[in-house]
């Protein structure tokens, strides 16, 4: 999977990037997480944004649409394909619009 450069996009609070070091981490949490029958079990992942104030993470699932999901990841080994709670993104733009302005106007920034 071709890296995704998260510096390409203008962050709102409360969304940050994921620093490069950690992104292996936080996709291995996810991977602890999910269960067969997930909509991202088995697939490559890249942490590349998290809100400050929740345990949502940005991830991008590489090239072929959806390209983005944003998890809700919950630190336990999840035995029900719904969980971890997780929404799709076919587009970049589609998170920012769907996702990322309403969380920021929400979160006052």
């Amino acid at each position: 999977m071709t890296k995704f450069d998260p510096s390409q996009i203008q962050w709102r609070v409360p969304w940050w990037p994921v620093p490069p070091e950690h992104d292996a981490g936080t996709a291995a949490e996810l991977h602890r997480e999910l269960c067969a029958g997930h909509v991202l079990f088995g697939r490559t992942v890249q942490a590349i944004g998290r809100r400050q104030d929740c345990d949502d993470v940005l991830f991008y699932l590489g090239e072929a649409v959806p390209q983005f999901a944003v998890v809700h990841l919950t630190y336990a080994r999840e035995t029900r394909p719904e969980w971890p709670e997780t929404v799709l993104f076919d587009t970049l733009e589609g998170w920012i619009e769907r996702c990322m302005i309403p969380d920021a106007e929400d979160f006052g920034s």
